[in-house]
């Protein structure tokens, strides 16, 4: 008998389409059981989320509108990680240019986007966050910098559905002990 959980045998891989570090392929696969089924893919990069928090512990979020949802959401700041850089470094990188913040930078954990992307993601927090800048976003992102008190972020944020990256904002708030 077959293993419920058995790996899968990939016969062919297509791209079909590509565009600002994502792609979407069409993966065939082989069963365990045997049959052939054809399955869609997101490809994507390493990215990671950091979960920032000033010293008197308000939350500084990106609120951006996001095309997926078709709506304006609350993001933590982060980014894909670009080739050759450190995780934490690509986190510290896009707290500053998204918000104009610094903070110490540490890790909370990777997870896996979803079951079918090939995204790694990496969670962190940053304590002891403070402006020291004016942020610089990317040509396609239009930031409007929030900052909100711990548990008014988690009851009216995190816990209503108002966010991305909310696995990120999860394993954060279970590193410091803030659940």
């Amino acid at each position: 008998m077959t293993h419920p959980a058995a790996s899968w045998r990939e016969i062919e891989r297509t791209t079909m389409f590509s565009k600002f570090g994502r792609s979407v392929e069409r993966v065939d696969f082989e069963l365990p059981d045997g049959r052939k089924e054809e399955f869609y893919l997101k490809r994507e990069r390493p990215a990671g989320a950091v979960l920032a928090l000033t010293p008197d512990q308000h939350v500084i979020l990106a609120r951006q509108y996001r095309p997926g949802p078709d709506r304006v959401l609350y993001e933590l700041p982060g980014g894909f990680i670009e080739p050759g850089e450190e995780a934490a470094e690509a986190v510290a990188r896009e707290l500053l240019e998204e918000t104009g913040y610094q903070g110490e930078v540490h890790a909370a954990g990777p997870y896996w986007h979803d079951a079918y992307s090939t995204a790694l993601r990496f969670a962190f927090y940053a304590t002891g966050c403070a402006k020291v800048t004016e942020p610089t976003p990317e040509r396609t992102e239009f930031i409007d910098v929030v900052t909100l008190p711990l548990p008014e972020f988690r009851s009216t944020v995190l816990r209503r559905g108002q966010m991305t990256d909310t696995a990120a904002a999860y394993l954060a708030l279970d590193r410091l002990g803030l659940l």
